[in-house]
């Protein structure tokens, strides 16, 4: 008896994976008049199956959400940081855009070291030059635009304003994401955009101490965002261009950011000229100090 249910239940094992879907499977099986041995077997078997697949849930949101929690963890630190760095209360460093580009240096090193360290992260594909310019070029100009109209702001703006600035971003995000064909345009999500878009206007017309320059920049910077991360998305889901995990879109990204920034900082910042006259290098310690901070904040970049 117990071999006539154990063959029945391979059977039914049999139903189980070859039916198209599990009413189909269920149908199948009670056609054939099944024991209740092996019904009870099959219900434990689907809900087994149902039991892993809901853990498999439960353990990608912890992922995606740990993931959020410590991307949102390190930005306000950056954010505080670059803050400390610029502000003209605190540290007064008027060289966002060169901090920007050795931030771009350390991350850069960075990645190449994960890379050379973990070979499962190596990509055997890359873009060709004219991909690498055409594609990969773009979004590294956005990405420098976003960062250094970020720094540039933090002069003039407090970093409270700052934030509620950079919460326009979304709107940013959805709108390129439409242009681009990574989200399907819908009435909810262009409510969104509009909601975004209201309540920035409504918060800068309340702003104590507003400084259009400041806010322009700052909404610039989240126009750049919108443009950054969608290209990013591009660049990410195409293997062809050989930068499908975030280590090797940093290390092939972080050049041209770099690159840009500091073409930017010698035009507008003249850093090489003016920097040995500011008041945070004046010594030996203050000039050892400030280039630990700008490489750690490089490290806070990298691990966002």
């Amino acid at each position: 008896m117990a071999r006539n249910f154990q063959t029945e239940y391979n059977e039914l094992a049999e139903v189980v994976h070859t039916a198209a879907g599990t009413g189909a499977a269920e149908r199948t099986y009670e056609a054939d008049g099944g024991s209740e041995f092996a019904a009870t077997a099959y219900q434990h078997h689907k809900s087994l199956g149902s039991l892993v697949r809901d853990m498999d849930v439960r353990r990608h949101v912890l992922v995606v959400v740990s993931y959020v929690l410590l991307w949102y963890t390190f930005s306000g630190l950056l954010s505080v940081y670059n803050k400390w760095l610029f502000g003209a209360s605190e540290r007064d460093f008027p060289f966002p855009l060169l901090v920007g580009a050795i931030h771009m240096l350390v991350q850069h090193l960075l990645a190449t070291a994960c890379l050379w360290i973990v070979p499962s992260l190596r990509l055997t594909t890359s873009p060709t030059w004219g991909m690498y310019l055409t594609r990969v070029g773009p979004c590294g100009v956005a990405s420098a635009l976003d960062i250094g109209l970020s720094n540039i702001s933090l002069q003039t703006i407090t970093l409270t304003f700052y934030t509620m600035c950079k919460s326009s971003s979304l709107g940013f995000v959805l709108l390129f994401a439409f242009l681009f064909g990574l989200e399907r345009p819908r009435v909810t999500l262009i409510g969104i955009i509009a909601a975004i878009s209201v309540g920035v206007v409504l918060m800068a017309a309340g702003e104590v101490d507003f400084v259009l320059a400041g806010f322009l920049e700052a909404v610039g910077s989240s126009a750049m965002s919108g443009l950054r991360w969608s290209l990013t998305q591009v660049l990410l889901v195409q293997t062809r261009f050989g930068m499908s995990n975030p280590i090797a879109t940093v290390s092939r990204l972080t050049p041209i950011m770099g690159v840009c920034m500091l073409v930017f900082s010698l035009i507008l910042e003249d850093p090489f000229t003016t920097m040995w006259n500011n008041k945070n290098l004046q010594t030996v310690h203050d000039t050892l100090f400030m280039a630990f901070m700008m490489a750690f904040g490089g490290l806070l970049a990298f691990a966002m």
